[in-house]
């Protein structure tokens, strides 16, 4: 061999020898790193999520399937009580992309409902749902009672088209060191952003959910997932955002 050529292979050979090493030593690494996820959604895994834009915050986004913990958190639930009996019926409002899927594979039959959304199938006002009493097993509603004014009437829907025998699984927005929600009475949509941080919010919810919501017609309760999930289904599916927990409504 040349001397070019023996330069040559000694320099290939150290990259080879260093690029093993680099290899061996993310084997060793990666499988441990302390904030391994995995979408219950759409199976992507990684690192960690990606994060949301507004509020900023890590870990919380699937790059894949772009869900958040609370749809996150949904479909663990859904899972993990397995398919249902025939004629199920699921309302989902304020659709996604995520939910019909789930649904339909667990053997709901799958309605969809917003004001004025095109990924719905019904365009209705969630005050006056177009539905019979108890005429659903089941209705997810994330995200929506803090757009609404009158979200004690909304609530009070809810518990009405599932009735006794079904549940509303709710998801919003709180601060939980507020002992109270914080909203003004008679505010200007202009003032929005300024008083709750969004232009398209009406109040910021405190620890009192329950009992705001609660009434003689309307049974209410909490359910944090870190007490429906184990720790390593909460940390795998990186659970520990913003929302961490349900509130579940029926009838009395």
């Amino acid at each position: 061999m040349s001397p070019t050529g023996d330069v040559v292979f000694r320099t290939r050979r150290g990259v080879a020898r260093r690029a093993r090493g680099w290899e061996i030593a993310a084997r060793r690494r990666f499988p441990r790193f302390p904030e391994r996820v995995e979408c219950p959604i759409c199976g992507w895994t990684g690192p960690q999520f990606a994060p949301s834009i507004r509020p900023r915050r890590a870990n919380r986004i699937c790059p894949a399937c772009h869900s958040s913990e609370r749809y996150r958190a949904l479909e663990l639930l859904l899972r993990s009580e397995g398919t249902v009996a025939p004629g199920r019926r699921l309302l989902e409002v304020a659709p996604v992309r995520t939910v019909e899927p789930t649904a339909r594979d667990l053997g709901y039959h799958y309605t969809s409902i917003d004001l004025s959304s095109p990924l719905a199938q019904v365009n209705g006002d969630l005050c006056r749902l177009p539905f019979p009493d108890a005429s659903f097993d089941t209705v997810v509603c994330f995200h929506v009672l803090e757009h609404i004014i009158t979200d004690v009437a909304a609530v009070s829907e809810l518990a009405r088209v599932v009735g006794p025998g079904g549940r509303a699984i709710v998801v919003v927005p709180r601060e939980d060191h507020r002992p109270s929600t914080f909203e003004v009475p008679g505010a200007e949509p202009s003032d929005y952003e300024r008083l709750y941080g969004q232009s398209d919010h009406v109040r910021i919810y405190g620890s009192d959910v329950v009992d705001r919501w609660a009434s003689p017609g309307v049974r209410v309760e909490e359910e944090p997932w870190a007490e429906i999930f184990t720790p390593e289904v909460w940390r795998r599916g990186a659970l520990s955002g913003d929302d961490d927990r349900f509130w579940i409504l029926g009838a009395r």
